[in-house]
C-alpha cells in the first residue's frame, strides 16, 4: 500500500538546505500558506536571526507499507 501527499511549508533558505520555520504548520495548498504569511509575517521575520530568505516550498511525502504483521 502506498500513501502520497503534498504539503506546503514556510521555510528559511540556508543555501544548502531548507529549514522549516519553527511553530508554523504544514499547509495543504499554497494559498493557505500565503494567507498565513500575510497574517504572521512580522512575527516570522523577527525570529529570522540570520536574515535568510523566507520561501514557501512544496514537500512531497511518500509512505510505503513494506510488511503487515
Amino acid at each position: 500500500m502506498k500513501n502520497y501527499r503534498q504539503v506546503h511549508v514556510i521555510a528559511e533558505d540556508r543555501g544548502f538546505a531548507y529549514e522549516s520555520v519553527p511553530n508554523t504548520p504544514e499547509f495543504h495548498d499554497e494559498k493557505e500558506a500565503l494567507d498565513y504569511w500575510s497574517c504572521n509575517q512580522n512575527k516570522i521575520k523577527e525570529a529570522n536571526f540570520y536574515n535568510a530568505p523566507i520561501v514557501i516550498i512544496r514537500r512531497e511525502v511518500h509512505n510505503v507499507l513494506v510488511k503487515r504483521f
